[in-house]
């Protein structure tokens, strides 16, 4: 009877542990976006340089891929809804933004999509547009998890510059998780550096 109780605490610790290791990582990614605040705004040439040279940072890679983890475990009803809001943000034209190789300033055609996603916005205040941060599949799956919240970030700061309701622009962040084309190729690796659009609209 004495084991059982032992082996029990055992599990609960070890489950702790995890989950305690896995809130410190989200913890960082979550706050790691303020601090780039002049990201698309030329400081820097829109690079994240010196990022991958922080140790800290570097360590989180080896800790298990957290991109994973958000593209992993999604239910059919989830999918479903990604579906539904994928097909709608097609229907009502709205483009996706491209971005170049570890680059998260806008480019000349990646303004011109937001100003038509903008006006489109502007013109449906019940609609809530989601941008989805996305990343080739070069370097760590933490660096692009960050790449991917400041490709997002800067979309959604445009849009909102463009005179879009703040509530009506939410970001998400997968990294290279979710790539659109798998071929270890630039025409590939272009379609995946991008900031996909999906769209909820009231009803």
């Amino acid at each position: 009877m004495t084991g059982s109780p032992a082996k029990a605490g055992i599990v609960v610790a070890m489950g702790l542990v995890l989950l305690v290791g896995q809130g410190c990582s989200m913890k960082w990614l979550q706050s790691d976006g303020e601090t780039g605040a002049g990201a698309g705004s030329g400081g820097s040439g829109g690079k994240l340089s010196g990022f991958s040279k922080n140790p800290s940072e570097e360590r989180l890679g080896k800790g298990g891929d957290i991109a994973s983890l958000s593209s992993s475990g999604m239910s059919a009803r989830q999918r479903a809804e990604l579906t539904k809001e994928e097909k709608a943000a097609i229907e009502a034209g709205l483009k996706d933004v491209f971005f170049g190789y570890d680059q998260w300033a806008l480019t000349d055609s990646g303004m011109e999509a937001l100003n038509h996603d903008a006006q489109w916005l502007k013109d449906h205040p019940g609609a809530v547009m989601k941008v989805e941060g996305h990343c080739d599949e070069r370097g760590t799956a933490d660096y692009n998890i960050v790449l991917g919240e400041k490709r997002a970030k800067t979309a959604r700061g445009y849009l909102i510059e463009s005179g879009v309701a703040p509530k009506q622009v939410a970001i998400v962040s997968y990294g290279k998780a979710r790539p659109f084309c798998s071929d270890p190729a630039e025409p590939c690796y272009q379609q995946n550096r991008r900031g996909h659009v999906l769209l909820s609209v009231k009803k």
